[in-house]
């Protein structure tokens, strides 16, 4: 079974001249699949800035990753990719295989993996099955990520109904090489050998045609990859120890060797002999061997002269390496078994299907509810949402500090920060917001990407690098290709404002239940950034409480909204305010000025001020000193950008450079040791909630 159209197959016959057999029709399904082929997303992602100050390696086709010169001839190399549909599976498998692929598309540029984020959402645990789904999707990126020795420094965590059945299991990693000696991931001249590591199995088989379709609730269990760390270790250990005999390293990921001897060779054209492919399985048929997903498997472009010394190299831990083929230049891509050639396909067919820009519909405005709820029972609900409590027991599951790199540890700040071999500190951070994207994928879009700017601006870090993962469901319904598009419309125009590159990403399509319930779009930006002045490690302690920017009464898209129904505008991303919030916010961190720093965002003002509460103080708050909306739940819970919370012992110097920047602040309240939280008159105790925030996660699972 092939995921082509019948428009795709009247294509190929016509340009063939012929009908493939069925080894060319796996072939073309893989290449052509949305998976590897972008070819719903490709014409609107080219508006994306790839090009700045410091790009190495920015989005290229059929480059594996991006990098960044970060100085001292160093570059950071970053990819963030998804198993979304294999978790939906076998959660386990799926979430670990997708630890072990990102990994080796930091290696394949010759770096070495410093460190892992995760971000994963799932449906409402109250759902056995949501619950069973995240035990062991946090189980595989555990297991692999600690075996393989790469810490996972951070990460979300979140919990929306949409994605029961269909969790997003998205990974991201940093790598560090010396920026002259960066790998491609394609050739630019014939005659190289193609040579592979590792062994091919009957795991994995259409694995990229599996994830380019809706998930059928049948057993689709053969096209998820099994995780094998200690080999992955292998892969990864001699990769970095040969690159320099090498001339351009790929992963084998979605669609197997079909579509990594393809990409490789960069149209030059490739002959490969599925015979002398090192197989798992004996017998396997050829068609298989093309299509297979495997781990921890690599492919190689290396002069004939170094292909002794690359296989000797994993020949010490008895670790299959194989010369499989060679660059030909003649455009031809072709695969034989037993001296048959059972593939002979041009490249150009392959690597350059047909785009499409489906038609769109702008959603429906939805129906406005005006709340009548008592803001303590509003309090309550909100800080005891899951989103916001504590995520602990997954991160209790990570080896966060292997490597000895680890600065700030999971859920110390909003960013993670690791060090660098040069010394200097960088910090990563992952943001995604899919309520609001449900409501203005635009707005979201660069809400997305000024909070990922700010939450970096919070310990001290200035973005300098993102990439991006856009996840919907089938590209073919008008209102969910308008999301796709108005969100590449919001990040695009974000990454230029910032001027940060954005230098790679991917995106997922056909995130459906089997009953063709799509998830909320849920595009996601990672960026990463360098701590130039003093990197600021929060801590709780007694202080005034300091709000920095305008509160609006935008609440569309809030976890208000989502709990007690649409009220108030959509939020309005104010590039400009976010952006000198974050410069004022990295001034009071280099003058000493503040220890603790927190962007508005989930929950508003009252979700900012949970992890003081959490670490048993008490907070006052008068929301008449809350410059902006007069609105109550605006106040307290609006999300609107171009804010951050403080704890600080100088307020009037706060107000002072926000003044002189052109920003407001307002001291809207204090911090004492106890477990009480005062709004205005009303006072109670969050006792409760203290212990909900950190045992709901524990107790719903184990």
């Amino acid at each position: 079974m092939v995921n082509l159209t019948q428009y795709e197959i009247d294509y190929v016959k016509k340009a063939l001249g012929r009908d493939p057999n069925e080894a060319e029709w796996k072939t073309i399904d893989a290449l052509w699949s949305e998976h590897c082929s972008y070819k719903s997303s490709k014409i609107f992602l080219r508006s994306f800035p790839s090009e700045g100050k410091g790009v190495i390696m920015g989005i290229e086709d059929w480059q594996d990753a991006g990098a960044v010169d970060i100085g001292d001839n160093y570059a950071i190399v970053i990819k963030v990719e998804s198993h979304n549909h294999p978790s939906a599976i076998d959660p386990f498998n799926g979430a670990a295989t997708g630890v072990g692929g990102i990994i080796r598309d930091i290696i394949s540029k010759g770096a070495k993996p410093l460190a892992l984020l995760d971000m994963i959402r799932v449906g409402n645990l109250s759902d056995n099955k949501n619950k069973w789904l995240l035990k062991n999707i946090i189980s595989g990126i555990g297991f692999y990520g600690n075996s393989i020795g790469v810490p996972v420094v951070g990460g979300e965590l979140a919990f929306d109904n949409s994605y029961s059945d269909n969790p997003l299991v998205d990974v991201a990693c940093v790598g560090i090489v010396n920026k002259n000696k960066i790998k491609p991931s394609i050739v630019n001249r014939k005659g190289l050998k193609i040579v592979i590591a590792g062994l091919t199995g009957i795991d994995g088989l259409g694995g990229a045609s599996f994830a380019s379709r809706k998930l059928s609730g049948e057993d689709e269990i053969g096209a998820v990859q099994i995780a094998d760390p200690f080999a992955g270790k292998i892969i990864m250990d001699v990769t970095l120890e040969i690159q320099d005999k090498v001339e351009a390293i790929k992963d084998l990921g979605g669609g197997g060797l079909a579509v990594a001897v393809t990409e490789m060779s960069n149209g030059l054209g490739v002959v490969v002999s599925l015979d002398k492919v090192p197989l798992r399985v004996k017998d396997m048929r050829p068609e298989d061997i093309l299509v297979s997903e495997t781990q921890e498997r690599m492919l190689y472009a290396v002069k004939d002269e170094n292909v002794q010394d690359v296989c000797k190299a994993f020949e010490y831990y008895d670790y299959p390496c194989s010369v499989i083929g060679e660059i030909t230049g003649d455009g031809v891509v072709r695969f034989t078994y037993n001296n048959k050639e059972i593939v002979s396909l041009s490249s150009d067919l392959l690597l350059y299907p047909p785009l499409y820009a489906w038609p769109i519909e702008e959603k429906k405005e939805s129906n406005e509810v005006k709340p009548n709820i008592e803001i303590k029972t509003a309090i309550e609900k909100i800080l005891l949402n899951p989103d916001l409590v504590s995520k602990e027991w997954a991160y209790s599951q990570f080896d966060y500090e292997v490597g000895t790199s680890t600065v700030l540890k999971p859920g110390m700040a909003d960013s993670s920060v690791i060090s660098l071999p040069n010394g200097k500190l960088l910090a990563i951070k992952g943001d995604a917001n899919p309520d609001l994207c449900e409501e203005d994928a635009y707005e979201c879009g660069k809400y997305i990407f000024a909070e990922a700017y700010k939450n970096l601006a919070s310990v001290g870090s200035k973005g300098i690098v993102a990439v991006d993962h856009l996840q919907f469901g089938d590209p073919k319904r008008p209102e969910i290709y308008n999301d796709f598009v108005e969100s590449v419309r919001g990040i695009g125009e974000a990454a230029r404002f910032f001027s940060i590159p954005i230098v790679g990403g991917k995106v997922s399509f056909y995130n459906e239940n089997k009953n063709n319930i799509p998830i909320k779009p849920t595009p996601l930006i990672v960026m990463a950034g360098l701590i130039e002045g003093k990197l600021l490690k929060p801590r709780i302690e007694e202080g005034n409480i300091v709000i920095l920017g305008y509160t609006r009464n935008e609440m569309r898209g809030s976890l208000f909204s989502k709990i007690f129904g649409k009220y108030g505008n959509i939020p309005k991303s104010r590039l400009q305010e976010d952006l000198l919030a974050s410069e004022i916010t990295l001034n009071l961190i280099n003058d000493d000025k503040i220890y603790f720093a927190k962007d508005v965002s989930r929950g508003g003002i009252i979700g900012s001020l949970m992890p003081i509460l959490a670490n048993s103080y008490t907070v006052s708050i008068d929301t008449s000193k809350i410059i902006g909306t007069e609105d109550i739940y605006a106040k307290l819970f609006s999300e609107n950008s171009g804010r951050f919370v403080f704890i600080t012992s100088d307020p009037f110097s706060i107000s002072d450079l926000a003044k002189k920047k052109g920003m407001i602040a307002s001291t809207i309240g204090k911090v004492r040791k106890g477990n009480y939280l005062e709004i205005d008159s009303l006072k109670f105790n969050i006792s409760h909630i203290v212990d909900h925030y950190y045992n709901y996660l524990r107790d719903e699972i184990e």
